[in-house]
Parts: structure tokens; C-alpha cells; sequence
């Protein structure tokens, strides 16, 4: 099935806008794209009439126009803070049905050193994908990352990073042309099928103990679990996952 524009293409370009000598900048985009028919090759539609139900073929909409807009910011480089922002908003395809969406993007990240031993990051990624035809979210996805890490001594060191990714798709219907259900084919079974409504609220916390005393000694210990819940943000029905630790040594005898 086909999906949204991904983190990594959305970081990729992130990054590429930041080869600018400059702190910020701003680029507008005008685009149009050609309906990909090889990536909709199992899709159908669900047509209904007051005599029957029908299975038809998907045909989308030949060629749509894109309008974006594309910024860019970041601070200097300051001893205790800096920070940085990639977003595009505007009109841009819905590949979840192929149509017209209105789309907000954005990747944010800032990092804080109040002194020599504490660093904390903190990033957000949102992937918005809007109907125009009645403002319903056909995909949204919300990212936030929080990692902490402190020095307490030369040879002891901890981190912890919590990552909570929100993840939401609506049901899926022929919204450019006669907003009747998609329906995928799995030629396996020859049946056909809805694309339901599909929601992942996932949360991941990760714990490192680091203890090195002198090069080539030194000790790892580690804690992870996964979580998720029914509804985003809400904290109060997490439900565990799966757990994980593990523990490294290595000490090195000198001759």
C-alpha cells in the first residue's frame, strides 16, 4: 500500500535545507504529479446501488497540482542552547487515496547544555495529511524523542531516551472522484477487503549505566520496554510490550 512521505525523507530533506551558510530560509514549491497506476494496482472500489453491491476497478485522477511552502530555521550556536526547524505546509497529494491534501510537516529539534556534565535533546516530527472535502485527518503521525545524558563523574555516565509515536490512519475512500470505499485484493485468498481505520499509539523508554575507569575497562548495563495504549498521549492504559536488558564487560590485562 502506498504511504506518506517518510521520517527519513522528511530528515533527508531537513538536512539538505541546512547546507545553507544562512540561519533560515524559505522555498516555495509548484509541482504536479501523474497517478502512479502501479502503486494502486490492487486497489478497487466498493460501489453501492440500490440493487446491488459492485466491485470495480480503481482509476484515480490523472494528474494532480501541488503548491508548498518549505522553511527553514536555526539559532546560533550558543554555549547552553540551540535549535532548528524544518516544516512545509500547503497542498500536496494524499497517497493513502490518492487526492488532494492539505499537509503540515514539521521537524523540530533543540538541545540544551547547562553545563559541562548534562546534555538534553529534544526532537518533534508530525506528518499531517488534511481532506480538503471535509477537513478529516487521513493520516497524522506525531513523534516526540526526549534523550538525557549526564556525566556524573570521568568514568560513570547515564542516559535516557523516551520516544512516544502516535500513529493514525483513517478509513480509506476514493476521495478525489466518488468518495466510495477502498477495497484492497489479496490474490492469495481472492477476497477483498476494507482498509479500516488503524490506530498505534506506541512508547519506548531506554535506560544505559556506562561505568569506564581507565581505557579498555569498562561496564554496560541496560534496561528497554515497549509500551503502547488505545488512545495517544493519555498515559493511563499503557500496556507493556515486551522488555529487554542487557549487561556488557570487557577488562583488559596488561602484560
Amino acid at each position: 500500500m502506498p504511504s506518506a512521505i517518510s521520517e527519513a525523507q522528511i530528515s533527508n530533506l531537513y538536512s539538505s535545507s541546512l547546507e545553507s551558510p544562512f540561519p533560515g530560509g524559505g522555498t516555495l514549491l509548484i509541482e504536479s504529479f501523474k497517478y502512479p497506476a502501479e502503486l494502486y494496482a490492487n486497489y478497487f472500489i466498493e460501489r453501492s446501488t440500490p440493487a446491488r453491491l459492485d466491485t470495480i476497478p480503481y482509476t484515480g485522477t490523472s494528474r494532480f497540482g501541488n503548491f508548498d511552502f518549505m522553511a527553514t530555521f536555526a539559532t546560533r550556536q550558543f554555549d547552553k542552547f540551540s535549535a532548528d526547524m524544518f516544516f512545509v505546509v500547503g497542498r500536496d497529494e494524499n497517497f493513502f487515496e490518492w487526492a488532494p491534501a492539505n499537509i503540515v510537516l514539521v521537524s523540530a529539534n533543540a538541545v540544551w547544555r547547562p553545563n559541562d556534565q548534562l546534555r538534553v535533546n529534544m526532537r518533534y516530527n508530525h506528518q499531517q495529511y488534511i481532506r480538503p472535502s471535509d477537513n478529516s485527518n487521513v493520516g497524522l503521525r506525531r513523534i516526540p524523542r526526549l534523550k538525557v545524558e549526564y556525566q556524573l563523574s570521568r568514568a560513570i555516565f547515564v542516559r535516557f531516551v523516551g520516544q512516544y509515536d502516535a500513529n493514525f490512519r483513517d478509513e480509506l475512500r476514493d476521495n478525489s472522484r466518488t468518495d466510495d470505499p477502498i477495497l484492497i485484493y489479496d490474490s492469495a485468498t481472492d477476497t477483498f477487503a476494507r482498509i479500516t481505520e488503524e490506530t498505534r499509539n506506541d512508547f519506548r523508554v531506554d535506560w544505559l549505566f556506562s561505568y569506564r575507569p581507565n581505557p579498555g575497562t569498562v561496564f554496560f548495563a541496560g534496561y528497554g520496554s515497549s509500551l503502547n495504549e488505545p488512545r495517544s498521549f493519555r498515559f493511563d492504559r499503557l500496556e507493556r510490550v515486551n522488555d529487554g536488558f542487557f549487561i556488557k564487560a570487557s577488562y583488559l590485562w596488561r602484560m
